[in-house]
């Protein structure tokens, strides 16, 4: 999992003190690894089987070896069947796949396979990582009461008209074998060894599905407070175009639990974390446009309610800059620009003065407490006080760029940092990737910049 840039912003009922959150990062877990895709659409599935397991035709050096390949063969059948059951919406066979001697685990299954009856898949799939991944306790193993096999199978999903790759999630399974048949007896057991199946929207209750004309918004409540986040999103995307460009799909996936606690469970944290946070983007840094996994604006319903009009634009312009940038936003990206340029797009055309949307940067400068660098990447923890500064500071900044170079500037700044380096060459060092942005498109070094930049918010503090 990639890290996450960790912006936030305090909520207060005024607009400037919005809390958003980026957190660039993918839902779930991005894992470098390859493996069997069990895939109920493909006719290369047991070609794929082959590659990881061998083929069954293959002569096997001895009986534990061929009862091995026998397992595995038989749970990979198992997770087609799963697959295609889900894919095909058909609940009889998807219960089939259940220990049909634990009715509280089929229970929970079920209700989560009729939980997602509105949700629009283009794909679902698992792909088997790692056989053995954890072992049981002897307790759980006793309570089985027959032979077992465990696995980090990870589950592969994409939403129609969004995913071009898919949602990678880790799940920790174990199996059973009953009557000479595998079963699907748990996805909980991996807990106890630190490998916990991470919460989908789904697991927490019917989601509800609104479709908007830029966006998808799968939630946890009623159609028509759902239908408002569709529109805020429809709302939103035109703008971020309007500054960005149309080089980004235009759509995006808005996730509303029903609870602030739900929304730390989706992104596996302690409710506490979130209390401040209005929306998190989700996403895999540096993604090109046409390969980029899984981008999902995760909404905190406790929050949003205390928001007016203005405010809830605000945060999603922000949140769908953010998706939109994402193919740009790099390791290398100062958290200052990627979340300063988000704010400017943000509040741009609201009137928003350093006066209204900065007050607390604004308070120290006054008081002399001017900053003499740029806000670091750690000024962003949503852990610091002075986080709202750090954005206040980074807003300004990008708006002193845009105000001075030009609007246009600005978003060449942004792509410029973000091309990809020259083949054969890792990830450039931040400070130098930073200083020959800064030359090649606005003539001007950071040290330039950030003496500008002070002087900027003196001026812009009267």
């Amino acid at each position: 999992m990639d890290d996450p840039s960790r912006a936030a912003r305090r909520i207060r009922s005024l607009l400037p003190v919005l809390v958003v959150l980026c957190a660039l990062a993918q839902l779930g877990a991005v894992l470098g690894v390859t493996g069997f895709v069990v895939d109920a659409t493909s006719s290369t599935s047991q070609r794929a089987h082959d590659r990881v397991f061998g083929s069954p035709g293959q002569p096997s050096t001895n009986a534990d070896e061929q009862h091995a390949n026998a397992r595995r063969i038989a749970i990979a059948a198992l997770l087609e069947r799963r697959s295609a059951a889900f894919l095909s919406r058909d609940r009889e066979a998807f219960a089939a796949t259940l220990d049909p001697q634990d009715a509280a685990f089929r229970q929970t299954q079920v209700g989560v396979f009729d939980n997602i009856a509105e949700v629009p898949f283009a794909g679902w799939e698992y792909e088997i990582v790692t056989p053995g991944a954890f072992e049981l306790s002897a307790a759980r193993a006793s309570a089985l009461a027959a032979p077992t096999f465990t696995a980090q199978v990870d589950l592969l999903y994409r939403i129609t008209g969004h995913d071009v790759t898919p949602v990678r999630v880790p799940q920790y399974l174990t199996f059973v074998l009953r009557s000479g048949e595998w079963f699907l007896a748990a996805d909980t057991d991996g807990a106890a060894a630190g490998m916990r199946t991470p919460t989908q929207l789904w697991d927490l209750g019917p989601v509800t599905v609104v479709q908007g004309t830029h966006s998808t918004v799968l939630g946890i409540g009623t159609r028509a407070v759902l239908r408002r986040f569709a529109q805020d999103a429809d709302r939103a995307a035109p703008a971020v175009s309007g500054v960005w460009g149309q080089s980004w799909p235009g759509r995006t996936v808005v996730v509303v639990p029903a609870t602030q606690a739900q929304m730390a469970r989706l992104l596996g944290a302690e409710p506490s974390k979130y209390a401040r946070i209005a929306a998190v983007t989700t996403g895999e840094r540096g993604a090109s446009a046409s390969a980029a996994p899984a981008d999902r604006v995760i909404v905190n319903p406790d929050a949003f309610r205390e928001l007016g009009d203005l405010e809830r634009r605000v945060v999603m312009v922000h949140e769908i800059t953010h998706v939109a940038s994402r193919s740009f936003t790099r390791s290398w990206t100062p958290t200052w620009l990627s979340e300063g340029f988000a704010d400017y797009i943000g509040y741009l055309d609201s009137a928003q003065t350093m006066r209204t949307a900065a007050p607390e940067l604004r308070r120290d400068v006054k008081a002399g407490k001017v900053p003499a660098r740029l806000p670091t990447d750690a000024s962003f923890e949503t852990t610091q006080e002075e986080l709202p500064q750090a954005y206040e500071m980074g807003w300004l900044a990008c708006k002193l760029i845009a105000e001075r170079w030009g609007r246009d500037k600005l978003v060449e700044l942004y792509r410029a940092l973000g091309a990809e380096p020259p083949p054969g060459v890792g990830a450039p060092d931040p400070p130098s990737a930073l200083a020959s942005a800064m030359v090649s498109v606005l003539a001007t070094n950071p040290d330039a910049f950030t003496k500008t930049w002070i002087d900027y918010l003196r001026t812009q503090a009267e």
